[in-house]
C-alpha cells in the first residue's frame, strides 16, 4: 500500500481482509457441498443396487439430468427460479452439492461393483443381512478402491466454486476480479490463480497421504 508521501508500507489492508473472507466462503462452500454430494452420492449408489426398476431409472435420470446440464445453468436455477427466497449462498451449496452426488454416486457405484461378488454371497452364507453386509463388507472395500477417484472429485469441486460469481456469491474469483477492477492492476487475479494451485496441491498431499494409510492398515 502506497500512501501520498510516496511511502509503501505492508498491512493487513482492507482488501486483505476482503480477500482471506472470500477464500474462506470458497472453502465453507467446497466443505459445504462435499458433505452433501457424500450423503446424497453414497445413498444413491446403494439404493441403485435395489431390486425396484422405477427407483433406479429416477435415480438414473436424476444422474443423467445433473451429468448432462452445465453446473452454471443449475446454479441460475436453484438460486433464480426455486430457492428465490434464500440466500445465494445457500443455494449455490445446495445446487454445489447435489451437482457432486452424482458424480460421486457413479464413483461409488462403480466401486461397489468392483467388489468381488463373492464376498456379499460369503457374508449372506454366514448370516448377515443385506444392509449390514453391505456395511461391514463391501462399502468398506469399496471406498478404499474409490478414495483417488473422491479426492478428485473433491479437488474438482473446490475449482468449481469459482462459478458462483455468476449469481453474485462473493468467492476468491469473483473478489479478486472485483480488486482488478478496482486496483486496474492483474495481480490479484494471478494471485488467486496461485492460490488455487497451492491450495490443490494441499488437499492432494493429504489425500495420498489418507489412501497411503489406508493402504497400510489392510
Amino acid at each position: 500500500m502506497q500512501d501520498p508521501s510516496g511511502v509503501v508500507s505492508y498491512g493487513y489492508t482492507e482488501n486483505a481482509k476482503a480477500y482471506l473472507k472470500s477464500y474462506l466462503i470458497t472453502l465453507l462452500l467446497t466443505a459445504c457441498a462435499v458433505i452433501i454430494g457424500v450423503i446424497i452420492g453414497f445413498s444413491l449408489a446403494i439404493l441403485h443396487f435395489s431390486k425396484f426398476k422405477t427407483l433406479n431409472f429416477i435415480i438414473d435420470e436424476y444422474i443423467d439430468i445433473i451429468r448432462g446440464t452445465p453446473v452454471i445453468l443449475q446454479l441460475m436455477i436453484f438460486a433464480f427460479v426455486i430457492f428465490t427466497f434464500i440466500d445465494n449462498l445457500y443455494a449455490a451449496i445446495l445446487a454445489l452439492g447435489l451437482n457432486s452426488s452424482a458424480y460421486i454416486a457413479e464413483i461409488v457405484r462403480s466401486g461397489i461393483n468392483s467388489v468381488d461378488k463373492g464376498q456379499m454371497e460369503a457374508a449372506r452364507a454366514m448370516g448377515l443381512d443385506y444392509k449390514t453386509s453391505m456395511k461391514e463388507i463391501i462399502l468398506p472395500q469399496a471406498t478404499k478402491n474409490i478414495l483417488p477417484a473422491l479426492a478428485n472429485e473433491f479437488i474438482s469441486l473446490f475449482k468449481e466454486t469459482s462459478v458462483v460469481g455468476f449469481i453474485s456469491v462473493i468467492d476468491i474469483t469473483m473478489q479478486s476480479q472485483s480488486l482488478q477492477a478496482v486496483l486496474y492492476n492483474p495481480k490479484p487475479i494471478i494471485f488467486t490463480g496461485l492460490v488455487y494451485y497451492v491450495s490443490v496441491k494441499i488437499f492432494s498431499y493429504f489425500a495420498k497421504k489418507l489412501e497411503l494409510r489406508m493402504n497400510k492398515n489392510d
